[in-house]
């Protein structure tokens, strides 16, 4: 039987995981990949797509982040994660393993190419960036 004992994860670290998360987001896709990101999605720019965007979106991207880190939180204790490389090991695994695996087919079916990599770059940002701040703040 799987035993996830709440109380011994690290509730400050999960918090900054998220926030973190939220500002690796938000520089990938504002300062690295705007534009490109907008031409994707339509728009003429960053700040017409920007404008586009409903409020209500930040809200579901934040409660999304909530999940993933509280997800690779309890991976890591069921794993006994620690180390530096075990979290760049693990985030890799859920970034190959959970994310590509289960994006890929909504972009193909698409055809969204340039769309699919410039999220996934994203996805594989945070993961690693989570998973790292969780395991060494231990």
């Amino acid at each position: 039987m799987i035993d996830i004992n709440f109380s011994e994860l690290n509730w400050l670290a999960i918090g900054v995981s998220i926030i973190a998360g939220q500002v690796i987001s938000t520089i990938w896709f504002v300062v690295l990949v705007g534009e490109p990101w907008a031409k994707e999605y339509g728009a003429i720019s960053k700040q017409e797509h920007t404008k586009e965007i409903p409020m209500y979106t930040y809200a579901v991207a934040l409660v999304c982040t909530s999940f993933l880190v509280m997800s690779i939180a309890i991976l890591q204790q069921l794993l006994s994660v620690s180390s530096l490389s075990e979290a760049i090991t693990l985030g890799l695994y859920i970034a190959i393993g959970f994310s590509l695996a289960t994006s890929l087919p909504g972009y193909a079916f698409l055809k969204r190419w340039s769309a699919f990599w410039l999220a996934m770059g994203s996805q594989v940002a945070m993961i690693l960036g989570i998973s790292v701040i969780l395991a060494l703040w231990k």
